[in-house]
């Protein structure tokens, strides 16, 4: 049997011989996938903003190109890119077949602008061989800001020092390392220089941070070996330590024209790499009672425990009958009830009600106003905001729902209903735990205020950026390449060619995690370039695999200090000397040297809170406010109209459904309920439970079968559809008798139509409207309907009173029929227990009780309005007004009458009204 030395060096043998193989297959793989996507595309008529790139390089290519690009060129005849060094080859791709950038064609300007330094976008498709190519094509047309206006000249002379060290001096007193301070030079060419740069300098000076020429502290241990987890812990401390130092100081801070300004925690910025070091750093800074925002760019909003919890809450509000919803939203962590409140939840009849009725209100403001309306409502009717800031972490967790609450509302407008919106919202969130989610700026975690806070920030999202101090405490963590959890390697080879190599040869690996250094370089260069006054870094030898060694040297700080060799903990203060001591311009300044090493205890455990107070600016005094607005105006309805009546309609839900206690036969409404109530028939629509709950319940099924169309009825799948919904609203014990109830409401033909709900078509469910009301005087309403409505009924008085302002309401159904105009209203109001109950004469009692006649009239007048704005001159209410029907859903099946009371148009009586309202000219 062979050794495993010898299987070892057969199975790279064979993976070697595979190789070409292996590239074929790729590279048929990645054709048939193209060819398949550029079919789905076309077959959906989509294309995307790399389609747009390839087919515009297509087209300049094609037969017509040179036509192609006279028409855009003499349209733009100059153009200017910046932040170039972000470029894709596709982009570079395109200016170079438009302007011709090697051939400098002087009837065309192409200017492009970038530093090739802060490149460090790769994973986005940036390429930085994209610029060098650029670069080459350019040479000796190049010019350069070699001004900072940003940092001090100590900070900008400290950073130079750096990179020079491992660039080499111009005048060659110093030759650096062999690839420069980028990687790039090679056989004396370097693409990619490190040019020093001057500095403007800043009229504002940092004092009290050890001398007022520190411009680079450079903090470090000697102990040899820390493990990364250590590293991390060690240098979180020391940094929230050196932090809360300053902060604590009252001599620290910045002196500009003789005026001195305090450091505040707004001032400071903590750069890090990844999430495990932003928790870190945060974890150490609330040790020491320090506040900071964590900003990354690549967390999203949709991944967070926020988001799970806002899903519950809107199948809650979709849904506001379903008990088993309304728990689960109101248990939730975020709407943070206590147990004792869930408790009372559980046992108190009237508390769960409360809440139910809150949900439905939130569904109405949802249907009317938009999700976004609806969750403000929400996290304010929960107490959440000062709930939340008075907790650790609070203020994240009320941006993250103000800012999903901006992304369900952006998505609604594309959506169609509640439903589509929230199975949209939980593919969302499923996609984001499971690690595939979309991306996009809009979903990246927002800052939480304002605030003055320390900001822990990646260095990806620091770029364009500037903060007066700024931490690296991690500078040296690197994630050097290696075979494991690998497929297969991808890297640019030096003639700028793209290559795979499936082998995992070492030739191959030591070239990816070249460009990884060269890309840990630029990374480095972005983080030290964002600071105004101060730098501090946090420097180690963190532990290899390999006992004995470090893995400094694979740090982008590591190769600016050796190039590349290994460094010992111990050679670390010694190689920082050199550096510092390369050169002599910081004798101008007195002597005192922009970069001081920072020896560190590794032991060091000391937690020093801090100990100041927020200071808030002083609050100006409030202006007066002169203006005159009428403190009378208000919204009314027909319920505001006549509440406190002898006989008002009891609370529900919706103004337009509303019931009273089962009475016996012949009762006169509004009576008290007899001991012994006649015997009620055994039939859905008599044995059905009464009151406000059983009465919203039914409106919301009708309204969704006018929404569906009403002819729903006769669909084949209408009882499952209608069952599964009764089921969700928690009537599943009555749900025979609610489909069959339902279904004979629709099918019955109505006297005044001649015709069945099913039979309408076009239908207007929940139609709202609003009228102005100048002074409307109730007693005269209430006379001028009591003369011209129900035959003279007795009936209970409107309360005297004025509404002053708007009178609003919402219509249960709106619909054409034979070229009338109805609406009509549902009443579940049992005035019997048989059918016989529901003759013309015991409605029009019932209607004069409660004061529906008045409801008929004010929704009548709504209809007659909106058909004289619609229709105009041609509008003939004699003959297109059909009237107000109150469809008494009881008596369905009373022969004579179907339940229906007609209230028939009256203009006498709405032009009555239309005066009362102060409206006697055509609004």
């Amino acid at each position: 049997a062979p050794s495993c030395f010898d299987a070892t060096e057969t199975l790279q043998a064979a993976l070697a011989a595979l190789e070409p193989v292996g590239h074929a297959i790729i590279g048929h793989a990645s054709a048939s996938i193209a060819r398949r996507m550029a079919q789905l595309k076309a077959q959906r008529g989509q294309f995307g903003f790399a389609d747009l790139l390839l087919r515009l390089k297509s087209a300049l290519e094609g037969p017509n190109g040179a036509a192609l690009r006279e028409r855009i060129v003499q349209q733009y005849p100059v153009a200017m890119v910046d932040e170039f060094q972000d470029t894709s080859p596709d982009q570079y791709a395109l200016f170079d077949l438009l302007y011709g950038v090697a051939a400098n064609d002087p009837a065309q300007g192409l200017f492009l602008i970038g530093d090739p330094k802060q490149s460090i976008y790769g994973f986005r498709g940036a390429d930085i061989h994209s610029y060098l190519a650029a670069r080459s094509a350019t040479a000796g047309r190049h010019y350069k800001l070699g001004t900072n206006y940003r940092s001090t000249a100590a900070l900008v002379d400290a950073v130079n020092q750096l990179f020079l060290h491992a660039e080499g001096h111009a005048d060659g007193s110093h030759a650096g390392f062999a690839s420069g301070a980028f990687r790039f030079r090679k056989d004396g060419e370097n693409p990619l220089p490190f040019d020093e740069v001057g500095a403007a300098g800043q009229s504002e000076t940092l004092v009290g941070v050890a001398g007022p020429y520190q411009a680079l502290a450079i903090a470090t241990t000697d102990h040899d070996g820390l493990a990364a987890e250590q590293y991390r812990s060690l240098f979180a401390s020391h940094c929230a330590e050196h932090i809360v130092g300053l902060l604590n100081d009252p001599g620290v801070g910045f002196e500009k024209d003789g005026a001195f300004k305090r450091l505040a925690p707004a001032d400071i910025a903590i750069l890090v790499r990844d999430r495990r070091e932003a928790a870190a750093v945060r974890r150490a800074l609330v040790a020491r009672r320090i506040k900071s925002v964590y900003l990354s760019d690549q967390d999203s909003v949709v991944d967070s425990v926020e988001a799970a919890d806002m899903l519950r809450w809107l199948h809650a509000v979709a849904n506001p009958l379903d008990g088993a919803l309304a728990r689960a939203a109101f248990a939730t962590r975020t709407a943070a009830l206590p147990l004792t409140e869930l408790a009372r939840m559980a046992a108190d009849e009237l508390a769960w009600e409360q809440r139910i009725e809150q949900l439905k209100a939130l569904h109405a403001i949802w249907q009317r106003q938009g999700v976004l309306a609806m969750l403000r409502r929400f996290i304010h009717d929960l107490g959440l905001p000062p709930l939340l800031l008075a907790q650790p972490g609070g203020e994240r967790k009320l941006t993250n729902l103000l800012h999903l609450a901006e992304l369900l509302q952006s998505a609604s407008r594309g959506l169609d209903g509640e439903q589509a919106l929230i199975r949209w919202f939980a593919e969302q969130v499923e996609a984001s735990l499971a690690g595939h989610g979309e991306g996009g700026d809009e979903r990246i975690l927002r800052l939480e205020s304002d605030a003055a806070l320390v900001k822990v920030v990646t260095v990806h999202k620091s770029k364009g950026l500037e903060y007066p101090l700024v931490y690296l405490p991690f500078a040296v963590s690197a994630r050097a390449t290696n075979r494991r959890s690998r497929s297969f390697f991808e890297y640019t080879a030096d003639n700028g060619e793209r290559r795979l190599d499936l082998s995992l040869t070492d030739e191959a690996m030591a070239l990816v995690d070249r460009a990884r250094l060269e890309e840990d370089l630029r990374l480095l260069y972005v983080a030290l370039t964002r600071a105004r006054h101060f730098l501090w870094l946090g420097v180690a030898a963190i532990a290899a695999r390999k006992a004995g060694e470090n893995r400094l040297h694979e740090s982008a700080f590591g190769y600016l200090l050796g190039g590349g060799e290994k460094i010992g903990a111990a050679q670390i203060g010694a190689r920082l000397d050199q550096l510092r001591q390369l050169r002599q311009s910081h004798a101008q300044r007195g002597g005192q040297h922009p970069i001081h090493l920072l020896p560190l205890d590794a032991a060091a455990d000391t937690v020093t809170p801090l100990a100041r107070a927020d200071v808030q600016a002083p609050l100006r005094p409030a202006a007066q406010f002169t203006g005159r607005f009428e403190r009378n105006w208000s919204v009314g309805s027909f319920t505001s109209l006549s509440r406190q009546t002898s006989a008002a309609p009891m609370r529900a839900q919706e103004e337009t459904l509303l019931e009273e206690p089962a009475q016996g036969d012949g009762a006169a409404p509004g009576d008290a309920p007899t001991a012994a109530p006649a015997r009620i028939d055994d039939v859905p629509w008599h044995r059905f439970p009464r009151g406000s709950v059983p009465g919203n319940f039914l409106h919301e099924q009708l309204e969704w079968m006018a929404q569906e169309g009403f002819h729903c009825v006769h669909a084949a799948n209408f009882d499952s559809r209608l069952a599964a919904r009764i089921e969700r609203a928690g009537w599943g014990n009555r749900q025979q008798d609610a489909i069959a109830w339902l279904r004979l409401v629709v099918t019955t033909s109505l006297p005044p139509l001649n015709a069945a709900l099913a039979d309408l078509q076009g239908v207007l469910p929940e139609m709202e409207f609003w009228f102005p009301s100048d002074h409307l005087d109730a007693g005269e309403l209430d006379r001028l309907c009591g003369a011209r409505l129900l035959g003279g009924v007795a009936r209970p008085q409107l309360p005297q009173r004025q509404l002053h302002g708007m009178l609003k309401g919402f219509a249960d159904l709106v619909f054409e029929h034979q070229g009338r105009y109805w609406v009509l209203d549902y009443k579940s109001n049992a005035l019997g227990g048989n059918d016989k109950a529901y003759t013309r004469a015991a409605m029009a009692q019932g209607m004069a009780a409660h004061r529906y006649d008045i409801q008929g009239a004010i929704y009548m007048l709504a209809l007659h309005r909106l058909l004289k704005s619609r229709l105009g001159a041609a509008y003939q209410p004699a003959r297109q007004l059909g009237g107000a029907v109150f469809l008494f859903l009881r008596g369905i099946a009373n022969p004579a009458t179907h339940g229906c009371y007609l209230i028939e148009p009256d203009l006498v009586l709405l032009d009555g009204i239309d005066a009362l309202l102060g409206m006697e000219t055509e609004a």
